[in-house]
């Protein structure tokens, strides 16, 4: 999975943590580094880190003009 392409963009990703526990985030992927996402968490407002290996799906998100 190409991750990389998504910098700066807003996408919705599957994660599983240490514990094996499967969330869905929606970020903004600020950086890429180290097998390292830096990224905002959108719905909590902070900067959080995500390791590449346990990113499961990664979707971008389509913003709609109202």
């Amino acid at each position: 999975m190409s991750i990389e392409k998504y910098v700066g963009r807003l996408v919705r990703v599957v994660y599983m943590d240490r514990s094996q526990h499967f969330s869905m985030r929606t970020i903004r992927i600020v950086q890429i580094k180290n097998g390292t996402v830096r990224a905002i968490d959108v719905e909590k407002g902070l900067p959080r880190s995500f390791r590449t290996d346990r990113i499961l799906a990664v979707e971008p998100v389509m913003l709609h003009a109202s």
